[in-house]
């Protein structure tokens, strides 16, 4: 295969992902020059960056049907078309879109058209054409990179042109060892043999060391360096017969070998190593370092609940803790009874680990117990870790199937003091199961205060209206609290239109009480980046009192490329106003640069 050779700062678009089930599916009814002329139209006539995303999206599941075996002539079809769309600067918005799936579908038959972007002033088509250019298989494709190269005089440029064309070497035939044939050629001092029949390691059937004569002897006579090379490699393609040899390099007095059979037992370990790693857990720099890796990556059958049966007989918390990490890390669900009954360690260390666990792993079997160490834990960052972890399981898991469900009953359980503490986690889940029990316990005079918190902290936008509600209320207090929570919800992420947004913002600046209100609504409007949301945003660069913020808002939103590139011509002038108002050193080189970057 030939190397991966990474084009860093080329893969900048967006890409999509398909399921394999339309991979195959019929090409609709249209032509495909009518399907194409469609969809560039759309995509140069909307200004809603999310319609043009949803029609880049839907043409390139064209482009993957065509690119499917069978689809030949239909796929040359759409590039011929794509080519001489690209010909045309009346379609320069979307060049780099289009370069890009050329790029993807395109042979040899299209490079040289492609070559000429390799000349323009814009550096992100001059980008996007040598990654189709070092992505597109052949000899014409290659040709034009070198054809380039030699008369390119920018040092950069010539650089990437170089790699490039690496990317379309082709590799050097390797011939298959034995493993008695490796072991000959590591006794030699030949580096380069050694770098070319090491990779064979992977190739070899029934590899077993075992099998070689006098291995132990003649293992025993390599050089350190070549011992470390010859494990690695053995490991890497799991040939547990190598463990016995990994075992007698761990237990080596040279710290190398050392490493390099800890390093051995993460990949062809078995039960037996783990007194080996377990001794040596808690070890400093690179042995503990390697000793961890290796306990995580174990993947021997009944690996998990071999390092449980280690954590339930050991008797030193530190070591409890590291085996406590390591079944966090390999994520494996015979281990959430363990975190949930570590909850109620009297050490804080392996509690904290618990808590860390089933943040990352729990289920809503583990809601009852982390609800119970909330309510007697005294320290309010291990109050701050319990709620975060109840609020993640709770994530897992899709409205529809009763996201918050079990944790509303367990609060249902509880005496009014204890869902006074719990009610605010339970805003911050959201959710249909939240809502209905909040409205229930809003109903308790003795609940409502906390109920209108939870309110406060929903983590979308479905309670605007109710917040709105008390926001314009005579109740001062919960007035200037639901304005501020108000102004959060509208301005978080959310799947709606550019002028729903615009709506949304418009009325939060007319409730917005104070400066500080309007400042907190101006830096989060970029979440709902849009044309309309950038208008509204710019005036505001004239208001001395909210100069920093817009400015702020504005080149947020500048640093997005695509929504740059299809309204330059009103960015501009903003940036021009940002680099002139605002004090903020990094607003003003933000702009110089996104500036300077995109001419």
């Amino acid at each position: 295969m030939r190397p991966l050779i990474p084009l860093i700062g080329f893969l900048f678009l967006t890409s999509f992902a398909f399921t394999q089930d339309n991979r195959f599916a019929p090409v609709w009814d249209a032509s495909v020059a009518e399907q194409f002329t469609a969809k560039l139209a759309a995509m140069l006539v909307t200004d809603d960056p999310g319609k043009v995303r949803n029609v880049q999206q839907d043409f390139q599941r064209l482009c993957f049907r065509l690119g499917a075996p069978g689809n030949e002539s239909q796929k040359k079809e759409l590039v011929d078309l794509m080519l001489n769309a690209l010909d045309d600067s009346a379609n320069a918005a979307v060049h780099t879109w289009l370069i890009r799936q050329v790029g993807r579908l395109g042979d040899g038959a299209a490079a040289k058209r492609l070559g000429k972007f390799l000349d323009v002033d814009d550096m992100v088509v001059r980008n996007e054409a040598l990654w189709a250019l070092s992505n597109i298989p052949g000899d014409d494709a290659k040709k034009v990179l070198a054809d380039k190269l030699a008369v390119e005089t920018n040092a950069e440029r010539g650089d990437a042109l170089k790699q490039a064309i690496r990317y379309h070497a082709t590799p050097e035939k390797v011939t298959l060892k034995s493993l008695d044939e490796m072991l000959t050629i590591l006794a030699t001092n030949d580096e380069k043999a050694w770098e070319a029949t090491l990779p064979s390691v992977g190739w070899l059937k029934n590899a077993k060391i075992d099998a070689v004569p006098n291995f132990k002897d003649r293992f025993a006579k390599l050089s350190v360096r070549t011992k470390v090379l010859l494990i690695d490699a053995l490991a890497e393609v799991q040939d547990r017969s190598a463990l016995p040899l990994a075992v007698d390099l761990a237990k080596s007095d040279d710290a190398t070998l050392q490493l390099a059979g800890y390093r051995a037992f993460g990949k062809i370990g078995d039960k037996s190593v783990l007194p080996l790693l377990v001794e040596k857990i808690r070890e400093g720099e690179n042995l503990g370092h390697t000793v961890r890796d290796s306990l995580r990556r174990l993947n021997f059958d009944g690996a998990d609940q071999a390092i449980i049966e280690a954590y339930d007989s050991a008797t030193d918390n530190g070591v409890k803790n590291e085996l406590l990490e390591s079944l966090r890390r390999r994520r494996g669900d015979i281990a959430i009874p363990v975190f949930e009954k570590a909850l109620t360690s009297e050490d804080g260390g392996i509690r904290g680990r618990a808590i860390w666990a089933l943040e990352t792993i729990g289920e809503t079997t583990s809601i009852p117990p982390l609800v119970d160490r909330f309510l007697i834990e005294t320290n309010n960052d291990a109050r701050g870790a319990i709620e975060r972890a109840i609020i993640a399981i709770n994530n897992r898991y899709a409205d529809e199937d009763g996201r918050g469900q079990v944790f509303c009953d367990v609060i249902a359980k509880k005496n009014v003091e204890s869902q006074r503490l719990l009610l605010p986690i339970l805003g911050r889940i959201g959710g249909t199961a939240p809502r209905k029990a909040i409205a229930e316990f809003a109903k308790n005079p003795a609940l409502a205060d906390m109920a209108f918190r939870a309110l406060c902290a929903w983590p979308d936008a479905s309670v605007a209206d109710e917040l709105y509600q008390f926001a314009t209320s005579d109740d001062e207090a919960k007035s200037r609290e639901a304005t501020r929570a108000y102004l959060r919800v509208i301005s978080l992420r959310a799947d709606r239109s550019a002028k729903d947004s615009l709506a949304l913002f418009e009325k939060g600046m007319k409730l917005a009480q104070t400066v500080e209100d309007k400042k907190f609504l101006l830096v989060r409007v970029e979440t709902a980046r849009s044309r309309e949301v950038f208008d509204f945003v710019v005036p505001y660069l004239d208001d001395a009192d909210l100069v920093q913020e817009a400015s702020r808002a504005v080149v947020d939103m500048a640093n997005d490329h695509g929504f740059y590139m299809s309204y330059r011509q009103k960015i501009d002038p903003a940036l021009d106003k940002v680099m002139e108002r605002s004090k903020d050193n990094n607003h003003v080189e933000r702009a110089k640069r996104y500036k300077e970057r995109r001419l």
